[in-house]
């Protein structure tokens, strides 16, 4: 009668499951993390496109005041402001023919002292 010996063999199998286990962990926790970074983005995203159609729809309004010729001062900029960011246009008056250029558009998002991403360490010089 041949004796097993599984000692070896047991010892292969424990490090090959320790292995697959901390692998295991670490794909899920990527796969976390990489969930939260995309829903993220796509929020920010989201309000991005919104102040853009925004902007969009206010130029369309200002073209069509310009060619009526109904635009005053007052009526060439604008700030719109959604979850922290804000879209500055402004634009140039009309001339003759109603056509007009954009002289500022700028998005911007105000800066935030309890980010979490502000006390990251930054080497030693600091």
């Amino acid at each position: 009668m041949h004796k097993i010996r599984l000692g070896p063999i047991a010892i292969f199998l424990v490090v090959v499951a320790i292995i697959l286990t901390t692998l295991a962990t670490l794909t899920l926790a990527t796969t976390n993390a990489d969930k939260v970074m995309a829903e993220r983005f796509a929020s920010v995203t989201a309000v991005r496109y919104e102040l853009e159609a925004q902007g969009q729809q206010f130029l369309k309004d200002y073209g069509e005041q310009a060619a009526a010729g109904a635009v005053t001062e007052a009526d060439r900029s604008r700030t719109f402001e959604n979850s922290g960011y804000t879209l500055e246009i402004e634009v140039s008056p009309p001339d003759a023919a109603g056509n007009f250029d954009i002289v500022t558009w700028h998005l911007k998002k105000d800066w935030n002292a309890d980010d979490p991403y502000t006390h990251i360490w930054k080497g030693d010089g600091q």
